[in-house]
């Protein structure tokens, strides 16, 4: 659950963005009824002339969008016979510079208007094209998950008698593949989509040039441009979600599996069994995508062993095989749940690792805060506590650094004493997230006297008998994170070697290895 801050902080925002949405559709429904230039006017194919009477500037906010601007009443007479008639012009149709001189109008589109050219009309599609947008992203993500944003007391109720779900195999499954649906109506529906962000991002990108042309010091109709760029970004960044929310929907073929204790059995399409024993079996990794689905893969120990799996579960991936990548997400979570429970470590949830660790700095310095207060009042050996996110002294060095120069920099800046340079204090931050960024698995090492237990957050604790084992392995994690990280297995006196955590930090591993006393194994 998130805390009441993350919570209270998501929903202001989710309201702040949509308050900037509606008050960006009004924006450029008056801008669309802007003319070229407010300086001048054209005499040929005029209908009548105006002279401006009074004018009021409205602004900065108001109901017709965000930004000031003038509305002005004039006296318009169509020919020396006609009586002048009081008439109240559009916004930014006249300005308090037109006084004292006629200015020549036309009556078009149901209103009079300056006569001039007004390029802007195109955006009066603005509204039909957002709002198409906005159901767009909705039904992408999820009205459950919207709604959540919205309302912070939005939660999924828990029934009065919760239902007892059974972690043990076997365990029937059925698994979505990616080859049902019409294929046609698929790639005609998301060629709209992605025209639709395209749009958007236009839009938003005409706005900012008309208010520069127009009104550049109006930094207020600026800001509204901003949701026309969010929708459209996110239109384009959640088409492939909507993809499989859409697969789901229009029936994807459903291939049966099942988990047993003798590994992971299918049935092929042809009928004939298959099963992949649990030693052939590397990790189930689950990567979480918007609309509360999930995609499966399977990493196995080689490629040899592909003969076991059914031809729909032979796709390729980064992390494997591809089971499945329209998986619900409460099915995800229970299918991780039994197999952890039988096999555990043999998850990985890479979508749930990314963490700072309060901005890098906080953990560390509690944590160093509370093993020198342990130390100082023990009078007995103590646990040794080893959090896998641990940083290295170079990096809590570095961190330091960079919010140091931070800090000054902002410092010398409020005094006056000389502006601040955005681009260095970006790129500071940049290099501090950069070396907080931990992607590691979360969890502690308890190391004691005679036993190592790996307490993994959300997941059952792992104990090592140390008087048993002939040492702790460590092997470099070298797929896609260079020397990083570290693998820590454990390599018994009897039986085969086995994985105790596959992904923590170096300098966890080197602590580890210290407090439990064992050298490390030399790999070939």
């Amino acid at each position: 659950m998130r805390s009441a801050g993350k919570t209270a902080a998501a929903c202001a925002a989710a309201w702040m963005l949509l308050v900037l949405f509606l008050l960006g559709v009004v924006t450029l429904f008056r801008l669309s009824g802007v003319p070229a230039t407010t300086t001048g006017s054209d005499s040929a194919g005029a209908d009548a002339t105006a002279l401006v009477a009074e004018c009021a500037e409205q602004g900065p906010v108001s109901l017709k969008g965000a930004g000031f601007y003038w509305e002005c009443t004039a006296e318009v007479q169509a020919s020396p016979e006609r009586q002048a008639r009081r008439i109240e012009f559009g916004p930014d149709e006249l300005t308090p510079a037109d006084r004292e001189r006629p200015i020549f109008v036309k009556y078009a589109n149901g209103d009079w208007q300056r006569n001039i050219a007004h390029p802007y009309v195109f955006l009066r599609v603005v509204g039909p094209i957002a709002v198409g947008g906005l159901a767009f992203l909705v039904y992408a993500i999820g009205i459950r998950s919207i709604a959540g944003w919205f309302v912070p007391s939005f939660t999924r109720k828990k029934p009065a008698h919760p239902t007892v779900v059974s972690r043990e195999l076997p365990l029937d499954l059925a698994f979505p593949v990616p080859d049902g649906g019409d294929p046609k109506g698929v790639f005609a529906a998301f060629t709209f989509l992605t025209v639709l962000g395209t749009g958007l991002l236009v839009m938003a990108g005409t706005m900012i040039v008309a208010v520069f042309r127009l009104m550049p010091d109006n930094w207020t109709a600026y800001v509204v441009a901003l949701p026309f760029g969010l929708l459209g970004g996110s239109v384009l960044v959640a088409i492939p979600s909507a993809r499989r929310r859409m697969k789901v929907a229009q029936g994807a073929s459903v291939i049966p599996a099942r988990l047993t204790v003798r590994g992971f059995q299918q049935t092929a399409r042809d009928g004939s069994p298959k099963q992949l024993h649990w030693s052939k079996i590397k990790k189930f990794v689950f990567e979480e995508r918007p609309g509360d689905l999930v995609e499966v893969h399977l990493s196995v120990v080689n490629d040899d062993v592909v003969v076991d799996l059914a031809e729909p579960f032979r796709a390729r991936s980064r992390h494997g095989y591809l089971l499945s990548p329209y998986v619900p997400l409460h099915e995800a979570e229970h299918l991780s749940k039994v197999v952890e429970n039988f096999k555990p470590g043999l998850t990985r949830w890479p979508t749930r690792e990314i963490t700072r660790g309060g901005l890098g700095l906080i953990g560390p310095v509690k944590s160093t805060v509370v093993r020198l207060r342990r130390k100082a009042g023990a009078t007995v050996q103590v646990d040794t506590r080893v959090s896998s996110s641990r940083p290295s002294v170079f990096r809590v060095l570095l961190m330091l650094t960079t919010c140091a120069l931070v800090i000054w920099s902002l410092s010398i800046g409020a005094s006056g004493g000389t502006s601040v340079n955005l681009f260095v204090i970006s790129a500071l931050m940049v290099v501090y997230l950069a070396v907080s960024l931990y992607r590691g698995r979360r969890g502690t090492f308890v190391v004691r006297r005679n036993s190592l237990i790996w307490r993994e957050t959300g997941k059952n604790e792992i104990l090592v008998d140390l008087a048993s084992v002939d040492g702790i392995v460590v092997k470099p994690v070298t797929s896609g994170n260079g020397r990083w990280y570290y693998s820590l297995h454990v390599k018994p006196r009897e039986g085969d070697e086995y994985q105790l955590v596959d992904k923590v930090g170096r300098a966890a591993a080197k602590r580890v290895l210290r407090a439990a006393g064992r050298a490390v194994v030399p790999q070939g």
